[in-house]
Formats: C-alpha cells, sequence, structure tokens
C-alpha cells in the first residue's frame, strides 16, 4: 500500500484557514505514513502545547492593544512557525518519499481535519475564556452581572451608582450575565454595555438607555457618553455609540 502524505501547500492552507491545531495533525499524519512514530506523538503533543500557550498569551494582551493588531498578525505568525518546520525538518523526507511513489493526500481529508481542527482550537479558546475577565480593571459584580471599571480614574463610588441604575433599569437583573465598563476619558465618562446586534434597534431599548444616560450625567456630574458592543463568536466587536 502506498504512503499518503500531505503536502507543504496543504498544510499550510490549513494553518491560514483554521489555525495552529489542523497543520499540526497533518504534519502528525505525515510522519505516521513515514513509520516515524516518535516523531508524530512528539508533533501532535508540541502542537496542543503550542496552541493552548498561544492563546492563553493572546488572553493576558490588554484589549486596548488587541483591538489595534489585525488578525492577519496571529495568522502569520503561526503559518510563519508551520512553514519553516516544514521546510527544516519534513520537506526532505515527503519530497523523497513522493519522488519514490508515495501519493498525495486528498484535499477531502484536509477540509475534515481542518474542520475538526478548527472546533479543537474554539473549544480550547472558549476553555480558556471562561476564567478570563471581560475587560481590564477592577469588577462589581451584582447578582451575576459584571461593572468593570479603572480603579485609577474612577471612583468605587461613581461605579456604584452606575451599578444601581443598571439594576433599576433591569439591565442588572438576576441572573442575566451581563456585562458592562465604565471608563473615564478626557474628563467624560464613557459607559461601554454588551448588549446584542439585534437589539440595537429596538426603540424602547433604546429609549430607555437614552433616559438612564441623561440620569447619570446627574448622578456622575460628567458628560457621559453611551457605547454599545455586540462580540461575535470569533471575538469580533460591533459598536453603536448612543
Amino acid at each position: 500500500m502506498k504512503k499518503k502524505l500531505f503536502t507543504e501547500k496543504q498544510i499550510d492552507i490549513s494553518a491560514f484557514l483554521a489555525g495552529p491545531i489542523p497543520p499540526g495533525l497533518l504534519i502528525y499524519k505525515n510522519y505516521l505514513a513515514l513509520g516515524k512514530e516518535k516523531q508524530a506523538y512528539i508533533a501532535l503533543a508540541s502542537t496542543l502545547i503550542f496552541t493552548v500557550a498561544f492563546f492563553y498569551g493572546m488572553f493576558q494582551i490588554p484589549l486596548s492593544i488587541m483591538d489595534k493588531v489585525p488578525d492577519i498578525v496571529f495568522t502569520a505568525f503561526y503559518g510563519i512557525l508551520v512553514f519553516i518546520f516544514f521546510r527544516n525538518f519534513m520537506a526532505k523526507e515527503v519530497n523523497e518519499a513522493f519522488e519514490t511513489g508515495a501519493i498525495k493526500g486528498s484535499n477531502w481529508a484536509v477540509t475534515g481535519i481542518t474542520i475538526l481542527g478548527l472546533l479543537l482550537n474554539l473549544g480550547i479558546i472558549f476553555t480558556l475564556a471562561i476564567d478570563q475577565p471581560f475587560y481590564d480593571g477592577e469588577v462589581i459584580v451584582v447578582d451575576g452581572n459584571e461593572l468593570y471599571y479603572d480603579s485609577e480614574s474612577v471612583t468605587i463610588e461613581d461605579a456604584n451608582k452606575l451599578a444601581e441604575q443598571f439594576k433599576m433599569n433591569d439591565f442588572f437583573g438576576a441572573d442575566y450575565g451581563n456585562t458592562a465598563r465604565l471608563q473615564l476619558i478626557s474628563d467624560e465618562y464613557l459607559i461601554t454595555m454588551v448588549v446584542d446586534e439585534q437589539f440595537w434597534d429596538n426603540t424602547e431599548i433604546i429609549s430607555s438607555l437614552t433616559s438612564m444616560k441623561w440620569v447619570l450625567e446627574i448622578e456622575l456630574g460628567k458628560p457621559t457618553k453611551l457605547k454599545l458592543e455586540s462580540i461575535s463568536l470569533s471575538g469580533t466587536s460591533r459598536y453603536k455609540q448612543i
């Protein structure tokens, strides 16, 4: 039975499309096909360790910096690592195997492994995200809801006033699990509320939030801006100013 090996191009594409795990799985299968079981399991273990460390490291970068870094930068980072690894540790053996009769692994197999790897990547991200704070700064927890604030510029008294307004306006209802943030920027308060985009055009909700903003300007004694944030499953945020 002829060996089935995945090419450098197939492995690079899987990295570009679905993160660090798919190319690791393809490299693992290549090593098995080449009869190098020890290297195969080392590659698999290294892929999992690198993926966890990579995503954990991303969670430690402040959001203010992450928002300024294009996603392609992170894709290029692990894509280049995969490229360097293949060229230096696998290309020669794979090319020699093709010259002696090995056949190219099917693109359908690459697709399946890429999808599997993507799901594993997402599983690792969600597992790590559970223990990560949603925003930087101190946090006030009210009935399962979270209000983050910068204690260096925002007083605990003002943060508590905002939390109380959220309770009165039912944004911080019992066990809703809602999230908000209070920042002081250029002597103005900016309140960011995580609200799904499907509610952005609800006139009743927008009217209630607008009224709350006017009350807060009096309560907090500063000009106040209100911003809605909606976050997709991929982690991309969209905003609406009120």
